[in-house]
């Protein structure tokens, strides 16, 4: 009985070792990756589930990042909007509300926020505590909890593809439980992009308004 004791503890530490190292490496790969992004573009399909929601709410469009602080969301369809980030200032543009939501930058997306991460602002390493949820045949999921904890900031997992540590898909959570599935595609990196991409004037006619917080 002793002997088979030993065996299962054996057992157990080679699978935790497999476990730490195989986090290790998706750690390093994700970074990697990251670090050696200045800019990308890529369609999106994003998936929202909420207990207000009837089912889910489904919306794509296509997404551009440029490092450190510059992103640009545009989304199609029925609830089609733009959110702006130019480096200082986060717009979102809703045209069906004939409305632009105007907030700074550094305090909408805190360094601790899961989007941070997307639009480099953050490092996995620094500002996140990892564990590593699945350990699948052809991407590692891992879990990613904000070191700064507040009631506010949901947690992040990242679809991490093994083939060459790109970011297949994102999955957020926020404190009231809504998980945001963004999924995205034809990635592009490095390339060249439109030097007005990042900037936002509102339109004529609209109004601009602040959220309560700010």
């Amino acid at each position: 009985m002793p002997h088979a004791a030993a065996v299962v503890l054996a057992t157990l530490a080679v699978a935790t070792a497999a476990h730490a190292d195989a986090l290790k490496d998706a750690l390093s790969r994700v970074q990697q990756r990251y670090d050696g992004t200045r800019t990308m573009r890529a369609g999106f399909k994003q998936i929202v589930e909420s207990k207000t929601l009837a089912g889910t709410l489904e919306t794509k469009g296509t997404v551009a990042f440029e490092k450190p602080n510059r992103m640009r969301w545009d989304y199609e369809g029925r609830d089609a909007q733009t959110i702006v980030g130019d480096g200082e200032t986060l717009w979102i543009y809703q045209p069906d509300l004939k409305q632009v939501i105007k907030a700074p930058l550094g305090q909408a997306f805190r360094s601790s926020t899961p989007i941070s991460f997307l639009a480099g602002l953050g490092r996995v390493d620094r500002d996140f505590d990892a564990t590593l949820a699945r350990n699948e045949p052809e991407q590692w999921v891992l879990k990613l909890v904000p070191k700064q904890h507040d009631a506010g900031v949901g947690t992040l997992e990242l679809g991490v593809r093994k083939a060459d540590g790109s970011v297949a898909e994102a999955r957020i959570t926020d404190a009231a439980g809504t998980v945001t599935r963004i999924l995205f595609s034809g990635e592009r990196r490095n390339m060249a992009l439109e030097p007005n991409l990042f900037r936002f004037a509102p339109p004529p006619g609209v109004d601009v308004v602040k959220p309560p917080t700010y």
